[in-house]
């Protein structure tokens, strides 16, 4: 997790940073190629591993209207359910791109950056999410609400 709160602000700080220089350069009349697009590839990256950092601080939304009417034993089991799913998911997305980016031999436009580079990042991004969904399945059967104090 740190791993990607690290990529995360070194990603943001330099979009920031060039950004700023390309703004700077039109303002000077002369304008660099490539800075929307190098910032776009590096959105492209904090985006694809905010879902695994999101995943690990359980922020991601979850309509729990019927599932929390019911008792934490179940709520347990529908919420290992659900990790189970994701676990699925992003590994069938994270084996399809990996077979993708194999065989991909285009570049971007401007900066000739190879698209299978983001491809592994599409399956690196969704291989990370589902490993931290799971390890969030959980075996250990939570309290019942009786043995839960009340001042607690």
């Amino acid at each position: 997790m740190n791993i990607l709160k690290i990529i995360g602000m070194t990603c943001l700080a330099l979009v920031m940073f060039i950004i700023s220089v390309g703004v700077i350069s039109r303002l000077l009349g002369r304008p660099l190629l490539g800075v929307i697009e190098l910032a776009e590839i590096i959105h492209f990256v904090v985006i694809l591993f905010a879902f695994g950092y999101t995943q690990a601080e359980k922020e991601h939304i979850a309509i729990g209207l019927l599932v929390d009417r019911f008792s934490p034993r179940v709520q347990l089991i529908f919420d290992n359910i659900a990790h189970v799913l994701t676990v699925c998911v992003c590994m069938v997305f994270s084996y399809v791109f990996y077979l993708i980016s194999m065989e991909e031999k285009k570049t971007s436009l401007l900066l000739d950056f190879p698209f299978m580079v983001l491809k592994m990042i599409v399956t690196i991004g969704f291989l990370v999410w589902g490993l931290i969904a799971l390890s969030q399945i959980s075996f250990k059967t939570p309290p019942s609400e009786k043995e839960v104090s009340p001042d607690v």
